[in-house]
């Protein structure tokens, strides 16, 4: 057994080291990932926040809108009466629900409004949830009135929003929970039912052939990054110059499993840490047998898992600094920084898994991801030997004869 130290602070301080040394791709790479598989979401919480405050089209639910229209269409007010009357501040926005009602009646003003990266209404992930298992309006209703004309009036659309973005990468998950539990508990006319199995496929299916497929290359490009110092953003797809897809079956499989905990409340979350290494695993050897990369997972996560989750909470000053600046936060400092970080914890418990000699472990075998185990394997096996290491700018760099450094023992 090794004299292993999870030092929360100095992966840290690691993290923001590398992260330094290739700044502006890491920052590139965190900001495909949010716009092409839906990752650090919250970065861009404050723009969805503001159009709530802001955009009355986004502020009221189809529910209020058919309220105020139906109040509009009896009383025979104009617009501009209406939206003084209820309060609105955006007569055009009055003008426009009054055209589809026109046009498809009440039921044409039960449109999800959507923000950048989150729905509320009945399109967001924590509403098919409550929904699903019969939290009652009312309860809602009276949210509402307790939080309306005050600091906190739009607290509970703010806080939708947000969990949409932290679920947004799993929403296919959350969908096919919230379909099962529904099927149960109300009646669903065979149009609904279709209509919730045709979002779950979309999700599903973009899931797993975008989103997790990026996670993975993500974790290759951070991996990469704290060794060659000049990694291009280029290496997102290494996957496809592998050749391989191997991760899509792995990764899905892991998330079936986590659907399935999911169903037992809170195993979902502590189960999410157990397989917080599938990607990275994946990452370092794409060609590894499923079994494998979840049980290796698991071991290299026993007795981290609390660890993990404090690193995640000390990220969410920086979740909020990221809203209160619209973003700028999270897309040029604390999505790169979560990612580094998350890269040292993984090197950090492989080194301890290889050296403790972990079952499975014999498969992580791309040994310059971690140059300091390297150089301390082959100090452990050399006699007064001396070799050189060649840490190179870009992994697809020729090795040269300047910039070695050598090592003797």
């Amino acid at each position: 057994m090794t004299d292993f130290v999870f030092n929360r602070k100095e992966l840290k301080k690691k993290a923001r080291g590398a992260m330094k040394l290739n700044y502006f791709a890491c920052v590139a790479v965190c900001f495909i990932m949010v716009f092409l598989a839906g990752e650090y979401s919250t970065t861009v919480q404050g723009i969805s926040m503001w159009d709530m405050t802001h955009v009355a089209d986004l502020k009221y639910s189809p529910e209020q809108k058919k309220e105020i229209i139906q109040d509009m269409v009896d009383n025979n007010l104009t617009a501009e009466e209406t939206n003084e009357k209820w309060k609105i501040n955006n007569v055009e926005a009055v003008k426009t629900w009054y055209r589809s009602y026109e046009q498809f009646g009440l039921d044409g003003l039960n449109s999800k409004e959507v923000t950048f990266f989150g729905t509320t209404g009945d399109g967001s992930n924590i509403n098919k949830i409550l929904k699903a298992f019969s939290i009652t309006k009312t309860a809602k209703e009276r949210l509402d009135q307790l939080t309306k004309n005050s600091f906190f009036e739009n607290l509970p659309d703010n806080a939708i929003l947000y969990i949409d973005g932290l679920t947004r990468s799993k929403s296919y998950k959350f969908t096919f929970v919230a379909s099962i539990a529904t099927a149960f508990s109300q009646k669903k006319t065979l149009k609904d039912t279709m209509d919730i199995f045709a979002n779950f496929i979309a999700s599903l299916l973009r899931a797993l052939f975008v989103t997790n497929l990026m996670i993975v290359c993500e974790c290759r490009f951070f991996m990469e990054s704290r060794t060659y110092h000049k990694t291009k953003v280029g290496r997102m797809g290494f996957l496809f110059r592998e050749r391989t897809l191997h991760p899509i079956k792995t990764m899905f499989i892991k998330d079936i499993y986590l659907t399935l905990w999911t169903f037992t409340g809170a195993g979902f979350f502590i189960k999410q840490y157990s397989y917080a290494m599938v990607p990275c695993i994946l990452a370092e050897n794409p060609n590894m047998p499923t079994k494998k990369v979840i049980t290796l997972s698991r071991r290299m996560m026993d007795g981290y898992k609390w660890e993990l989750f404090k690193i995640d909470c000390t990220m969410f000053g920086w979740t909020l600094l990221s809203m209160l600046t619209i973003g700028v936060v999270g897309i040029f400092f604390s999505n790169p920084y979560r990612a580094a970080t998350h890269s040292e914890v993984y090197i950090a418990l492989r080194r301890k898994a290889i050296e403790e000699g972990m079952e499975y472990a014999d498969e992580l075998n791309d040994k310059f991801i971690d140059l300091d185990l390297l150089e301390k394997q082959l100090g452990e096996n050399a006699d007064e030997t001396a070799f050189a290491i060649r840490i190179p700018d870009s992994e697809n760099e020729e090795y040269s004869t300047d910039k070695v450094q050598e090592v003797r023992v």
